[in-house]
């Protein structure tokens, strides 16, 4: 079993993975994705 240890890791870029991720998220919504449309009744 290989050993890693923090020098042999990728350093990962959590803030574009976001910011990817937001603007993907953002393109979906604008295309009508992720909408609610369950009525609720209330009475």
């Amino acid at each position: 079993m290989a050993k890693t240890t923090d020098n042999n890791k990728k350093p990962k870029d959590n803030q574009a993975i976001n910011t990817e991720r937001n603007i993907t998220y953002q393109k979906n919504l604008e295309a009508g994705k992720h909408s609610y449309s369950k009525k609720t009744d209330h009475k």
